[in-house]
Formats: C-alpha cells, structure tokens, sequence
C-alpha cells in the first residue's frame, strides 16, 4: 500500500492530536514536530490551523453524507436504526474534537459556525424519520409526532455529547475511550426505545442492546 502523501499525513496526525490533546492545545508546532517535519513545510500545504479544522469538518460532513441522505423506501427495523446509530458514533468517535471543542472551534472558525448547525439539524431530521417510518410500521408504538421529535432529539444529544461526557466528565482516559465506553453510548441510545415497542420487538432490541453491555 502507497505511503500516504504529506498532506494526508498532516490530516491525519491532525485529527489525532486534536482528538488527543484537544484542539486549543495542539498547536501547528505540536503537528510539525509529530510527523518530524519543518513547520515552513506545514504551512506550504495548510498556511494556518484554521484550515486545518475546516478541512477537517467538512471531511466528517462529507462522511456523514450516505447517512443522512437516506431514503427510506422499504419497511424499516430495529436493525436499521441500529445500524444507523452504530455508523454515526463511528464517525463521531473518529472526529471527537468536533463536539468536545466545538465552542472554541466555531470561535476559531465563525464560517463554521452555520455549517455545523446545518449538520446537527440533518442529523436530527434523519432520526425523525427514521422513528417516523418505525412508527408507521407499527414496530414503535408512537401516535404524536411531538413524541418521535422529543425522543429524536434525546437521541442526538446522546449521539453529539456521549464521547464529551466520558471523557471529560466522567473522567475517562483518551486510551479507553475508544472501547467500552463507545458500546455503551449506543445502549444508551437503543434504551430511548424501549418503552415504546411491544412485548416481541423489546426482546429484539434486548439482544441488540447485550451486544454492547
């Protein structure tokens, strides 16, 4: 396999240093040092740490895409709003600085500031009709739009802020975070559900949900 060229590899080390030490603390000198690079060379390909995040936001944007561009045609499942969930705390473990610093990077980056309200407002719509198709399915026993709307949007606070939570709050390590701690946002996630499925669709979503205990 191809070496990665300079420029992805100063993507790459980027997104774990902002990961790892937080965006305020890793500097462009921290990121020149790591890949053992002069920072003249950093800048030849990113001039500043503003472009940096923004390439890396609008990589995490543009993954996210097949998400929550879904058209919902067939009769939907649990496993399908299971799978939805387990791809996007993917995605948000693999770009964490985004939701733990975002106050500071919308300060660093007001352009940023619209897309990511864009983004968390797609993400949103996409879980409203997810449980919505659910709901017309008659596997989520909902009759209020107001309900699916309240439970979507617990559901992307759990989503955005579980890996914050953990680690900053919780006091877990950097090291870890990767592990258990993943699993067990989904089973938070999946548990929103449950007093709303019946008898046969509950034990369904408990075998999902052991997965990840």
């Amino acid at each position: 396999m191809a070496r990665p060229g300079t420029k992805q590899r100063i993507l790459n080390t980027t997104l774990a240093l902002f990961n790892q030490l937080g965006t305020p603390n890793a500097s462009t000198n921290h990121i020149a040092l790591e890949l053992e690079i002069s920072p003249g060379n950093l800048y030849y390909h990113y001039p500043n740490k503003e472009q940096l995040i923004e390439k890396l936001f609008n990589n995490y944007k543009q993954a996210l895409q097949p998400l929550i561009q879904q058209t919902f045609t067939e009769s939907l499942t649990i496993e399908d709003i299971w799978f939805f969930l387990h791809l996007n705390f993917e995605l948000a473990l693999e770009y964490r600085f985004i939701y733990q610093d975002s106050d500071y990077i919308t300060a660093k980056c007001p352009a940023l500031t619209a897309k990511f309200q864009q983004l968390l407002r797609a993400l949103y719509q996409t879980l409203t009709r997810l449980l919505t198709a659910l709901s017309e399915t008659g596997t989520l026993r909902v009759s209020s739009s107001h309900v699916i709307e309240d439970i979507s949007l617990n559901m992307l606070l759990i989503c955005t802020q579980w890996i914050h939570f953990k680690k900053h709050l919780a006091g877990i390590s950097e090291a870890n975070i990767a592990g258990d701690h993943f699993n067990q946002g989904i089973y938070q996630v999946l548990s929103l559900l449950l007093p709303y499925l019946d008898q046969p669709h509950q034990e369904h979503l408990h075998k999902l949900r052991a997965a990840y205990q």
